[in-house]
């Protein structure tokens, strides 16, 4: 694997190029979380839309690993204080934007996770470098997108137990023994079921490990 410094383009032409959802995608699967943070692919314009095709476990990975506030004790920077006055907040809060969210280098992470995943309202914080008022515009004009990736998150749980849903049917057909005293249409049933139900778990065998970069 190259390195993704490496490959990235210059400052000047990267202000000229947008990531299409293909290349983003890409990103997301085929690199590590430490690579895309250190080559700048989680914050910024380019942040944003590989975020978009990260997976809950890796957003949270990076915004732990390597968030500029994951080892702060300053978590009240990020809420409004309870009867704070809003000019008092919006100076306060600009402040905690310029010292933690615009120099960290996963702050597309963050916010997307706070999107994906919103809290109550009330209880909304400085996330990402955006704002409370910022996040619910946000999140009312993306519904569908990211529908669409709290689907993708919840796949993988969702395809495993299928895959043993699958097997378990598999090795309780093999177990029912239908002798040669049994009729022959149920004995060639049992076999048709215990063939068709191997061909779907041989199916989506092949589907998790396509899916996850293995050859079918």
């Amino acid at each position: 694997m190259t390195s993704m410094t490496a490959d990235r383009p210059a400052q000047g032409a990267a202000d000229q190029i947008r990531l299409t959802d293909e290349i983003a995608r890409e990103l997301a699967s085929s690199y590590p979380v430490a690579e895309l943070a250190g080559g700048g692919y989680l914050a910024g314009r380019d942040g944003y839309a590989v975020a978009g095709q990260m997976r809950e476990p890796q957003l949270g990975d990076a915004v732990r690993r390597f968030g500029r506030c994951s080892d702060t004790n300053d978590v009240n920077a990020f809420y409004r204080r309870e009867e704070e006055l809003g000019e008092e907040w919006r100076e306060r809060r600009a402040r905690t934007i310029a010292k933690y969210c615009a120099p960290c280098p996963v702050a597309a992470a963050c916010l997307e996770l706070a999107l994906r995943y919103p809290e109550e309202p009330q209880d909304l914080a400085v996330r990402g470098g955006a704002t409370e008022e910022s996040q619910l515009a946000r999140a009312a004009a993306e519904t569908m997108r990211l529908s669409a990736a709290r689907g993708r998150d919840r796949a993988p749980g969702e395809q495993r137990t299928e895959r043993l849903t699958a097997a378990r049917e598999v090795q309780t057909l093999a177990r029912t023994h239908i002798g040669l005293s049994v009729e022959p249409k149920y004995r060639d049933k049992n076999h048709a079921d215990t063939r068709a139900a191997a061909g779907r778990l041989k199916e989506l065998q092949g589907q998790h490990r396509r899916a996850t970069g293995w050859a079918a």
